[in-house]
């Protein structure tokens, strides 16, 4: 007589597949073997399973639809919320792009970016704003690995800059928790 024995890979697969399962509440479709071949033959990569659930790891990377640019919210004493893990982050002109990573797969997440409206003067002497990334997970227990990049308006720093020194041009280094300082250029 055999015995069924569960191994580590097999209930990993079971359980992402509960997991894709309740995010999109049906079972993901592969295409039928002669559409695959089809497609193999007429130069047309066929995406991996993992690849189809994706989202972007990166902020800059190619051919991935970029996110709509959020605005930076100023409110006094701004606090984390849900746990998140900030992979990346770069800023370019005024926006301010991230890659993260959290848990979840069974409710939409959101993404807020704070800050308290001040600029602290560096140990540089370059001004400092202190940013917080608020993540929102609506109470999400279910624990898939999930990705996002989340892209943020953040040129009422620069706007403050010009309240707070005169200029309308200079440079502010951004922080984020547990990230080394971003040099903002405007």
């Amino acid at each position: 007589m055999r015995k069924f024995v569960w191994s580590g890979v097999m209930l990993c697969g079971l359980l992402a597949g509960c997991a894709s399962r309740q995010e999109t509440g049906t079972a993901p479709v592969e295409p039928p073997p002669a559409e695959a071949e089809a497609e193999a033959s007429a130069g047309v990569p066929t995406p991996a399973p993992e690849d189809t659930q994706a989202t972007p790891t990166s902020p800059a990377e190619d051919g991935e639809a970029k996110a709509a640019v959020q605005p930076l919210v100023v409110t006094p004493k701004p606090e984390p919320k849900d746990l998140i893990n900030i992979r990346s982050a770069q800023v370019d002109g005024g926006i301010l792009s991230l890659a993260v990573m959290h848990g979840g797969g069974c409710a939409e997440h959101t993404y807020t970016l704070a800050w308290d409206g001040n600029l602290q003067q560096g140990a540089d002497g370059t001004p400092v704003a202190n940013l917080v990334l608020v993540h929102d997970g609506n109470n999400d227990m279910c624990k898939a690995l999930l990705r996002a990049a989340p892209r943020f308006d953040v040129s009422s720093i620069s706007q403050r800059f010009g309240a707070q020194f005169g200029k309308t041009s200079g440079t502010v280094n951004l922080v984020l928790p547990d990230q080394a300082p971003l040099r903002y250029d405007f």
